[in-house]
């Protein structure tokens, strides 16, 4: 989400990410296609994106011997310091592993042309975002369930969260298997966990590691202002004040998706025990390719061009599986003509109207706070002067500021906990809004950031004096957006309509962009609340000002100019200033049949069309209260075993017949 970016720092890194593309060993069963090889290869699955979920999908559906799949990705390794290094991973913004996606001008907040940051590496965002191991409220996934979606309840999906979990215990001693690799300080009264909620032998590591002396001062004001300590945020509640439990390894490196599930040794390329994985890098999905049997449309391949720019095709023998994201796997089934409506250009194949429909984030507002000389923040550790000792503490101990992943403790409130005459006056109104899934659900994330924080990390602190930030995120928001496509402004044209030959280029139809609306603040509710956040904000900060080791004077955007008694100034504020925490969901949302804008079943089968599915957070009935990479997780290891079931009593079907 946000971290600093020093000038130093930031030349370096980008200098030895380029340094390890060129050096990084070829990985076998990873890389650019190979055509004269991969077009004589046979695929059961074809997974259109290896991003968070592709990677989890791939690597469980390779579980059985007899199964072959192909992973698309337009990105490359996520083998990067940027990427590795959790303190620095903002600079990942605007770099070759973002694919640098921004909004339409925005009409409800302040017509700006917002940033969409996603990851276009193998592991997806989770090869660039904040680390944090979050699931989500459990009676957001029973909302999920009676919404239409029968086996989504928490119940239900506990045990695919904990499947994919690899926790460390912070208990245990060094010598343990599973033990620390770092030399890190305990902070023992912050690190506890409910060892029901957790699992300590799945691929994907959790952990604790650096906490800055701020984030302990921000939990102490948290409680000293009637906030309780949370226990575990993954465990029997998520509301109260802690630090977060993040995915970094045991050794200080950030265990993205692709690390955790498809860089193990045997899983690819696999063979033996495993079923064959192949990873695409470079390759540009234009389209699903579909066709109509006996009266049943199907789909049976993709289209993508490779890292030549020359025009593919594969074929999967069983599924093709839409792994592209929230913004990616609307665009993919909008180009392949399956969406609301006929696209110029684009054979319409199938109705759907709720294709691109429902797209909804998490906001974040901030309000920066001047803390005292000693307050242990970001700047101690990362300035300029400091730079090289970070490095080599990170490098030889696996300690110090790089190992943190920034935001490292938040609280998770309800409205009436912290603005009760906010919510008595919008009930009076008739204009409150109940988006939250229940009484334990959280209405707004505060997290603590212990440096100065204004859009994504690109503005700097005037001085080299200690800042912390206060980000307040809107968990329910009322408001939402779409996604629809357009021709691509360059000019550049790709396949037709009709087959042509693999490896040539027909010039009928355009390539597409994306189109990004998520209409922030169009229900002027999301706007009032965030103003609420902003005074439940300021009253933590005066709070930590009490504290000798914290201080905190505002310096953004000010008492004065936008007071806490002008409720015009402070959502003027909000709606010019609040920026994505990068979390679209549910831009192919799953529902039943009879939901007009579903476009999945509760098994992720794409309504109308054989052997597609789509595996990510766009299947999200709503956005979680929380974060939504270890959702994006569960859903992918829940689909695993549904495409697994699926198949098996197909097969078993077939041969009953025999």
């Amino acid at each position: 989400m946000f971290a600093p970016r020093p000038g130093l720092l930031k030349t370096g890194l980008a200098g030895l990410n380029k340094v390890a593309y060129l050096t990084n060993l070829p990985e076998e069963g990873k890389g650019t296609w190979n055509h004269v090889k991969d077009s004589q290869e046979l695929y059961d699955y074809i997974i259109l994106g290896g991003g968070s979920a592709g990677c989890v999908l791939a690597a469980r559906l390779a579980e059985d011997p007899k199964v072959k799949v192909l992973v698309l990705e337009a990105g490359y390794t996520d083998d990067i310091p940027t990427s590795k290094m959790p303190a620095v991973y903002l600079l990942t913004v605007d770099s070759p592993t973002d694919w640098q996606f921004v909004t339409t001008p925005q009409v409800h907040a302040g017509n700006r042309v917002m940033k969409q940051p996603r990851g276009k590496a193998l592991g997806g965002t989770s090869a660039m975002n904040a680390m944090i191991y979050h699931r989500g409220p459990a009676s957001d996934f029973d909302e999920w369930a009676n919404l239409g979606n029968p086996g989504w309840s928490y119940e239900d999906v506990l045990p695919y969260f904990k499947k994919s979990e690899g926790f460390n215990d912070p208990d245990l001693p060094s010598s343990h298997p599973r033990g620390p690799q770092t030399s890190r300080v305990r902070k023992p009264v912050y690190e506890t966990h409910d060892p029901k909620y957790h699992n300590t032998e799945g691929p994907w590591q959790v952990s604790y590691h650096h906490l800055f002396g701020s984030s302990e001062g921000f939990i102490r004001a948290n409680i000293a202002e009637g906030i309780l300590l949370n226990k575990d945020f993954n465990g029997e509640s998520t509301l109260g004040v802690n630090r977060f439990q993040t995915f970094i390894q045991r050794d200080a490196v950030r265990s993205s998706l692709a690390r955790a599930f498809l860089k193990p040794k045997g899983v690819v390329p696999g063979g033996g025990p495993r079923g064959i994985i192949r990873v695409v890098y470079g390759a540009n999905i234009q389209r699903i390719l579909t066709q109509t049997r006996k009266g049943a449309k199907m789909a049976y391949g993709a289209e993508f061009l490779d890292d030549k720019n020359v025009l593919r095709r594969v074929a999967a023998q069983r599924e093709v599986l839409v792994c592209s994201g929230a913004f990616g796997s609307p665009h993919l089934l909008l180009a392949s003509g399956i969406g609301p409506s006929p696209l110029p250009s684009i054979p319409h194949i199938h109705a759907l109207r709720g294709v691109g429909a429902n797209l909804a984030d998490h906001l974040g507002v901030g309000v920066v706070f001047r803390a005292r000389d000693r307050c242990h923040t970001v700047q101690q550790d990362l300035a300029y002067r400091r730079v090289l000792t970070s490095l080599l503490n990170y490098g030889v101990r696996g300690v110090g500021g790089l190992t943190s992943q920034i935001g490292e403790s938040a609280n998770f409130v309800r409205l009436e906990d912290f603005a009760p005459e906010f919510v008595a006056r919008e009930k009076a109104n008739g204009t409150y809004q109940e988006r939250s899934s229940g009484p334990d659900a959280p209405h707004i994330e505060v997290i603590f950031a212990p440096f100065y924080v204004r859009k994504h990390g690109t503005v700097m602190a005037p001085d080299g004096k200690m800042y912390y930030t206060l980000l307040a995120l809107l968990l329910n928001p009322c408001s939402t957006g779409t996604i629809t496509i357009q021709p691509k402004k360059t000019g550049k044209k790709n396949s037709s309509k009709s087959p042509t030959a693999d490896g040539e280029r027909n010039n009928t139809i355009p390539e597409m962009e994306t189109v990004i609306n998520p209409n922030y603040f169009s229900d002027s509710f999301d706007a009032r609340v965030m103003a609420e956040s902003i005074k439940f904000m300021r009253k933590l900060g005066r709070r930590m000002n009490e504290d000798p080791e914290m201080g905190g004077r505002e310096v953004f955007p000010g008492e004065k100019q936008v007071p806490s008694d002008d409720d015009k100034a402070l959502e003027k504020y909000v709606r010019e200033a609040a920026e994505t925490y990068y979390h679209p969901t549910s831009t192919c949302r799953m529902g039943p049949a009879s939901d007009p804008l579903s476009v999945v079943d509760s098994r992720l089968n794409v309504y109308g069309i054989d052997r597609l599915r789509v595996v990510d957070a766009s299947v999200m009935p709503k956005i979680p209260a929380g974060h939504t990479c270890s959702p994006s997780v569960m859903i992918a290891e829940k689909a695993a075993d549904m495409i697994r079931q699926d198949w098996a009593e197909s097969i078993s079907a077939v041969s009953s017949k025999l």
